[in-house]
């Protein structure tokens, strides 16, 4: 294993202290003979008097305990720092076996997801007609819950390669982003009637891919907590809160409760407390954790029957 930082140190100091504890002797001379004109340097330096080498001797021995007690301390921190890289070491070996878990994991999630999306297809475009209206509701059940995972398993992947790095902060125009995601949005939910309000010329530093990734799960946030009859609004907008730009996402859904907007980031919150809320935790949960990346904050407030609102800022204040 290499070298510590501490145990470099020590040596440095080990060898300042054989060049100090002479260099110490000859300044000791030096004093004596000039200043105090107690005899020539050649008398002080082989003809010393008692008292003045017992003052050396203290002298030396106080610069030889100084550096004894510097080089025992950095020998404590020596330790430390080799516990402390060793757990570093183990931490690392423990998150690529985790990266590892999770990539095969998700590799077999993808499998076995296209075999039932692909198995559903060929049911329904060989066999539709061969099958009542209830085993026709279950397997569209069956198709859109694979067509769903295959579409976190997306965005998982994405997130997991966005937030593997730090951030690439640039001059984004968030307004730009959103009317992306709305286009994509309006294809994957073609009989829903939503209608989208962007407030124009919002932009801030802030990583692109990540923003964009933010605005398109609070705006299927809303979209879940829109009831499929009604016409939903959807509105993204920002304002400044002490010097400090604030964005938010509104909509005319369901809304929810103080105590259930502390539970709406839980990645693992109990459903069967939260009936009202949608099941599908991962969304804003995701959307926080990219918000981390940013230094930034996100909340919710919302009215129950009234609509809910989520905030969410970039970057911490200045």
């Amino acid at each position: 294993m290499a070298k510590t930082l501490s145990q470099k140190s020590s040596f440095r100091l080990f060898l300042w202290g054989m060049v100090l504890v002479p260099f110490a002797v000859i300044f000791d001379v030096i004093l004596d003979a000039v200043l105090f004109s107690d005899g020539s340097i050649q008398e002080q330096l082989f003809s010393p008097t008692t008292q003045e080498v017992a003052i050396r001797l203290l002298f030396s021995t106080f610069i030889l305990a100084a550096i004894y007690l510097g080089i025992h301390y950095l020998a404590k921190t020596s330790q430390k720092e080799a516990a402390l890289l060793s757990r570093v070491q183990d931490l690392s070996l423990v998150r690529q076996d985790i990266e590892e878990f999770h990539e095969n994991l998700s590799r077999q999630l993808r499998q076995t997801s296209a075999s039932l999306t692909s198995t559903v297809e060929l049911l329904q475009a060989q066999c539709s007609n061969d099958f009542d209206e209830k085993t026709l509701f279950f397997m569209e059940n069956v198709y859109n819950c694979s067509s769903k995972l295959n579409e976190q398993l997306d965005i998982n992947q994405a997130l997991k390669e966005l937030t593997c790095g730090e951030p690439h902060r640039e001059k984004t125009r968030l307004d730009f982003l959103a009317k992306k995601v709305v286009e994509e949005l309006q294809q994957k939910y073609p009989d829903r009637e939503l209608e989208f309000k962007i407030q124009p010329w919002l932009s801030d530093w802030c990583d692109q891919k990540m923003l964009r990734l933010i605005i398109h799960n609070l705006f299927r946030n809303a979209i879940d907590f829109i009831p499929a009859e009604r016409k939903g609004r959807i509105e993204l907008g920002m304002f400044n809160r002490n010097g400090q730009k604030v964005f938010f996402v509104r909509d005319n859904g369901t809304g929810y409760s103080d105590a259930q907007a502390k539970r709406l980031f839980d990645a693992f919150r109990d459903n069967s407390l939260d009936v009202e809320l949608p099941k599908d935790a991962i969304i804003l949960a995701n959307a926080r954790r990219v918000i981390s990346r940013h230094n930034g904050q996100i909340w919710a407030e919302g009215i129950e029957g009234s609509g809910g609102t989520v905030f969410f800022t970039c970057n911490t204040p200045t």
